[in-house]
């Protein structure tokens, strides 16, 4: 019995150090345009949509898309909404310091930050989208909303 508990556990640690999507490193992002409109709102014309949106991370120079077929989120991001708010949100997983989000052919966003990283964990401690700091308070939820 104990041998099976061990199996098992190990087969569930050793799946989530090779699965980004269990890394708590994410933000997650509302996009409005001044008027308040719900950019990821699918139902609202020019909105951004999974089809439309690439993730790339930078390291040492180089941009690389996010691409892992066999996880739920394959391109470190989903959008979902937030029924209490009434409002879409992109959760975006983070695994560089430097992420460039493309939200269509033409608007390419540029995501940094600042994280503490342990054994395979990270924390973020800061957050600035497109040079503007977003997010630096750990005792609040990782979110903000970005106007278009």
């Amino acid at each position: 019995m104990h041998i099976l508990f061990i199996a098992i556990a190990f087969l569930l640690l050793s799946n989530c150090e090779k699965n980004p999507s269990t890394n708590n490193m994410h933000v997650e992002i509302a996009y409005k345009d001044k008027q308040g409109t719900d950019l990821l709102d699918p139902t609202k014309q020019n909105s951004f949509t999974t089809n439309t949106i690439h993730v790339y991370n930078v390291s040492n120079g180089k941009k690389t898309e996010v691409n892992y077929p066999n996880y739920d989120f394959p391109h470190n991001f989903r959008i979902y909404k937030n029924d209490d708010l009434a409002t879409f949100y992109l959760s975006l997983t983070i695994e560089t310091d430097t992420t460039l989000l493309e939200l269509n052919n033409s608007i390419t966003d540029t995501v940094t930050c600042i994280a503490e990283k342990s054994n395979g964990l990270g924390r973020l401690k800061k957050v600035w989208y497109n040079g503007v700091m977003e997010w630096d308070d750990i005792a609040n939820p990782q979110e903000f909303t970005i106007v278009k």
